[in-house]
Order: C-alpha cells, then structure tokens, then sequence
C-alpha cells in the first residue's frame, strides 16, 4: 500500500480511544494526511445504515487507509507506528521485545481499564445510575495494577513515551470523572499522569474530554 494514500478517521472526540488516536496522529506529524469524518455518538450516529456499512461492530474510531479499513483503536495506533513512525522516533516499534511490551500495555487498556471504566460510564450515559460510587471497586483493581506496572518503567509500557501511553492516558483521564487520581493513593500513577498531561500532544485529549465532562456532571448532578 502507498503510504501516500489518504487516510480516513471516522471519530467523535468524546471518545477515549478516539482521543488515543488522534494524540498519535498529531504526535506523528500525520493531521494534513487523515481526513475527519465525524460521527456523533450521542446522536447515535454510529448507529445508522452507512456507517453500519463501514463498521458492522458500530464502533469508533474506523480507519480507513486505501483498501485497508481498521476498526479497533489498538490496531490502529500500531498500524500507525508500524507505517508512519520513522527511525528513532519514539513511537518506532524498533523490535520484537518492545513490540511484546507496548502490544501487553494495549491489551491492559482494551481487556481491562478500558472495559471496566465504560461499563459504569455507559450506565450513566443511559440513565441507569446516576451515582456511580458503588460501582467502582473494578476500576480501582486496575489502577491498582497500573501503579504496579509504572514502578517498573517510567512509563507504561517503556522507559520512554509511546503509543500505550496515549491509550492508556485517555482511558485514565475520563475514569478521573469517577476516581481521583491522587498521589497518596496512587503515587507512580499520579505522577505519570501529570507528566503526561505537560506532552504537546495531550491537547488532542482536552477538547473531548472536557466536553465528555460537561455531559457527565449534568446526568451526576445532584
């Protein structure tokens, strides 16, 4: 396939794993290459006939890139480093050894942060719950987990920045609408997040993540 190709990234910033892939486009000096398709998943846009033909599974992020359509955030962003990330780059995935830690970090994020923090945030978002405080012993495993892995490199995955980091940091980020991240509880974690919140790139979080904020506290509201 022609790296030249366009590419194509149906998305709804309010998204966690949108969010992961847009901060790895921007961090890959990608953004004049991919071209924004934008499906409003509170106005169950992903729902309709012609993004079912797109996605059958209804989900986002999709890219598309020539004949190749992705349709998980983890496959993406390895997709991305895999064609895009040159030499030397910090999101090269230079080896077999680092491929195996940054795909282990992905796999925490898809199987377990991500799943248990959607599964109370989607009842919010339905109106299921609206005091989530019983529901988040799950979440607090994971960070459990979380902190243990950032005392053995500085990041999530390595000891330098990459794409785990990213997916990892928007899945932490909205579970923070639930959780605290604070250092008396959580010490490594705290300190990689706000590490991570200094990165030129976590701007791409911030537009989605507050307006994904803004819809939380009204359904929570007292």
């Amino acid at each position: 396939m022609a790296t030249s190709e366009e590419m194509v990234l149906y998305y709804d910033e309010v998204s966690p794993p949108v969010r992961s892939v847009l901060m790895t486009i921007a961090a890959l000096g990608l953004k004049d290459r991919v071209k924004l398709e934008y499906i409003d998943l509170f106005g169950v846009e992903h729902l309709k006939e012609y993004f079912l033909k797109v996605n059958p599974l209804h989900t986002i992020p999709v890219l598309r890139h020539g004949d190749l359509t992705l349709t998980d955030s983890h496959a993406i962003l390895m997709y991305l480093c895999d064609t895009f990330a040159p030499a030397g780059h910090d999101l090269a995935i230079p080896d077999t050894l680092t491929r195996a830690k940054v795909f282990n970090r992905l796999c925490f994020n898809n199987g377990f942060l991500f799943q248990r923090e959607a599964a109370v945030l989607t009842k919010v978002f339905r109106r299921e719950i609206t005091d989530p405080s019983t529901h988040l012993k799950p979440i607090e495993e994971t960070i459990d987990a979380l902190e243990i892995y950032l005392k053995e490199s500085r990041y999530t995955a390595l000891d330098h920045l990459s794409v785990a980091d990213f997916s990892i940091v928007a899945t932490v980020s909205t579970l923070s609408f639930l959780i605290p991240i604070t250092a008396d509880r959580w010490p490594r974690v705290h300190e990689w997040f706000e590490e991570m919140q200094t990165v030129p790139w976590y701007a791409e979080n911030r537009v989605g993540l507050e307006k994904l904020r803004g819809i939380f506290n009204k359904l929570t509201k007292a």
